[in-house]
C-alpha cells in the first residue's frame, strides 16, 4: 500500500487513574519522564521517521498548545507536518476532532495511544501491508491468561472463555479514513462512548483484521504502569558504539564549519562539501555503530550532488538510517585538534546545537578542543582533525 497515512494521537485525557498515585508532581502522564524524554515523545519520534506518514494530528487539552510545543515538539525537531487540535471529553471525541482536520489526500488514518511508548518502527508498515481490502486492521496480542466470565450480580464464575477466540486490541490501529467518518456519522453521539476505534467500524458492519505481534506494547494507565515500563525499557536497552575521524587541509577563502557552526577564521577546511570535519566524523561514527560502512559509501566526493553541501544533511541521513533500524543517539564525545583559531566559547555553542539536532540533553554531547603542540599538519596550522565516539541506543530497548 503506497498511500500516505495521517497519524492521529489522542492525548487529551485527564490521566485521573495515573495522577491518583503518581509521585512526580506532573499534570499529565504524557509529560512523565521515560528514558530522559517525555512519555509521548517516544511515539512521536518513531512516526517522525516513517516515510509512509504524511502528517501527525494530536488532540490535546484546551489551552495546552504552548506548553506542548515547548516541552514536546521543539526538543524533538519534528520534520513532519504537525497539527494540534483541542480534544474532547472522551477518547473517541478527541479522535473525531482530529479526524476532521486530516488531509483530504490521506486514504488511511493510523490511530495510536499517546501513552503507549513502546511502538516499533516496523509495525505501521506491517499493518499497511496486511490490511488488504479490509476497512481496518488492529495490532495486538494473543490472549495468554485464562479469562473467566462472571455473573454481574453475584460475581460467581459463569464460564471460562476460549482464549483461542480472544484478542487483546492495542494500537496502532490502521483504518480507512472514509469508513471511520461514515461510522461517526451513522452512530452519532453513541460513537463518543466506545473505548476502541476499531469498534466503531465493527458497529456499522465493517471488516476489521487483526495483526498479532509478540513484543511488549504496554500502555501507561496508572503510575505503576509507568514504573513497569521504565524497568523494561531501561533494563533491555542495547547500546552500539561507533568511532569516526576526519582530517581536512586548511586553505584561505574557505568558510570554516565545525559541528554545523561557522567559526570566524581566515582559513577553512578544503572539501567537496562544506568540509565540516566534526560532522563528517560523527556521521562516520553513526554509520559505524550501525555496521553500514562509512560516509564515502553514501556521499561520494565524486558525486556532484554533494558539491558544497552542508554536512548536517549527511549526519541527518545517517541518523535516519539508524532510526529505521531502531536506534537513536545516546551519547557523543568528540575531540577537535586545531592549532588556531582558538575555539573558546564556540565549543559550548557547537555542543548546544548538536544536542538539539540529536534530541539529547546538553550533558550528553561533550565537545573538546586540543592543539597538536606544534606537531604534524594540525600543529603547523595546515589542517584540522576531529574524532568522535558515538553511542547509539535501541529505541524502547526492543532491538
Amino acid at each position: 500500500m503506497k498511500q500516505q497515512i495521517s497519524v492521529i494521537i489522542p492525548a487529551a485525557g485527564a490521566s485521573l487513574r495515573f495522577l491518583k498515585w503518581q509521585q512526580e508532581n506532573i499534570t499529565s502522564k504524557i509529560y512523565s519522564e521515560l528514558l530522559g524524554r517525555p512519555l509521548i515523545s517516544h511515539s512521536l519520534a518513531v512516526f517522525n521517521e516513517l516515510p509512509e506518514v504524511s502528517e501527525i494530528v494530536i488532540a490535546i487539552p484546551k489551552g495546552e498548545a504552548g506548553q506542548f510545543k515547548k516541552l514536546i515538539l521543539s526538543p524533538l525537531r519534528i520534520r513532519k507536518k504537525v497539527s494540534l487540535v483541542t480534544g474532547g471529553k472522551t477518547r473517541t471525541e478527541s479522535v473525531w476532532n482530529a479526524l476532521v482536520c486530516v488531509s483530504k489526500k490521506s486514504r488511511f488514518v493510523c490511530i495510536h495511544d499517546a501513552a503507549r511508548p513502546m511502538i516499533q518502527p516496523g509495525w505501521l508498515m506491517k499493518l499497511a501491508n496486511k490490511i488488504g481490502s479490509a476497512d481496518g486492521i488492529v495490532l495486538g496480542a494473543a490472549m495468554v491468561p485464562t479469562i473467566k466470565e462472571l455473573n454481574a450480580g453475584t460475581k460467581l464464575v459463569r464460564k471460562t472463555l476460549d482464549r483461542s477466540q480472544l484478542f487483546e486490541a492495542q494500537t496502532p490501529q490502521l483504518i480507512c479514513k472514509n469508513k471511520l467518518m461514515e461510522a461517526y456519522r451513522k452512530l452519532g453521539q453513541a460513537a463518543f462512548q466506545v473505548t476502541d476505534d476499531a469498534s466503531l467500524i465493527e458497529a456499522i458492519g465493517g471488516k476489521i483484521k487483526t495483526y498479532i505481534q509478540p513484543d511488549p506494547n504496554l500502555k501507561v494507565t496508572t503510575y505503576q504502569d509507568l514504573i513497569l515500563i521504565r524497568k523494561i525499557m531501561d533494563g533491555s536497552c542495547k547500546l552500539k558504539f561507533g568511532f569516526g575521524c576526519d582530517l581536512h587541509r586548511l586553505a584561505p577563502n574557505r568558510k570554516f564549519y565545525l559541528g554545523g557552526i561557522q567559526i570566524p577564521s581566515r582559513v577553512g577546511p578544503v572539501g567537496h562539501s562544506d568540509g565540516d570535519p566534526l560532522l563528517h566524523a560523527m556521521t562516520d561514527g553513526v554509520l559505524g555503530a550501525m555496521g553500514e560502512g562509512d560516509i564515502g559509501d553514501f556521499f561520494s566526493d565524486r558525486d556532484p550532488r554533494w558539491k558544497n553541501m552542508r554536512s548536517i544533511k549527511f549526519l541527518n541521513e545517517a541518523l535516519r538510517l539508524a532510526r529505521s533500524k531502531g536506534y537513536v543517539p545516546f551519547q557523543v564525545d568528540a575531540n577537535i585538534v586545531l592549532e588556531k583559531p582558538k575555539l573558546g566559547k564556540k565549543k559550548r555553542e557547537i555542543g548546544t546545537y548538536l544536542a538539539k539536532i540529536l534530541s539529547l540533553n546538553k550533558e550528553q554531547v561533550n565537545i573538546k578542543a586540543k592543539t597538536a603542540e606544534g606537531l604534524g599538519p594540525e600543529g603547523a596550522g595546515e589542517a584540522v582533525s576531529c574524532h568522535a565516539l558515538i553511542v547509539m541506543k535501541s529505541v524502547g530497548g526492543l532491538k
